[in-house]
């Protein structure tokens, strides 16, 4: 496993349910059992850790409800998904996913790193609940593009961003 192998423990797993099969695009063998396509709408969230399971950095300061905490440490969150066609982006989640991951295991002012930015909602997630946050993307036009989200929905000055 390649997270062992650069020293990575694994912690748990958080399942969002989309819950929109509506999506379907094949069925595999129609009405056969030869080979059926099972769809699942679920999209799984691996938590890893390094070296020991236990925020000791940051401020502190954490901006989430006892309701939020309880509701969100089952494992299981099931919420609609975001359309494509609206935000324009082929691999949207919605806003809902990475605000959930960032209150639950960051500290108010934390850093937050997307590798993956495409669309920018992590980036957008994080600044909305104050967080600081670095987002990487190899294609110019999805740069573009979340720096244009960043601005229209997060209502963020440009000279902010770079």
């Amino acid at each position: 496993m390649l997270e062992k192998d650069i020293g990575f423990k694994y912690h748990s797993t958080i399942v969002w349910n989309e819950g929109n099969i509506s999506r379907r695009t094949a069925w595999g063998s129609w009405l056969s059992a030869s080979a059926p396509y099972v769809i699942a709408p679920v999209e799984l969230i691996v938590i890893l850790y390094k070296q020991r399971w236990e925020k000791t950095s940051g401020s502190k300061k954490s901006d989430i409800t006892r309701e939020e905490f309880v509701k969100w440490t089952n494992g299981l969150g099931t919420f609609p998904g975001e359309s494509k066609k609206k935000v324009g982006h082929p691999t949207l989640f919605p806003l809902e996913l990475p605000k959930r991951c960032i209150k639950l295991f960051s500290y108010i002012g934390d850093a937050v790193l997307d590798p993956f930015m495409g669309s920018g909602t992590t980036l957008l997630a994080a600044y909305q609940n104050n967080r600081r946050v670095v987002g990487l993307e190899i294609e110019k036009a999805y740069c573009q593009f979340a720096k244009n989200r960043l601005i229209s929905e997060g209502k963020i000055n440009e000279r902010k961003l770079f």
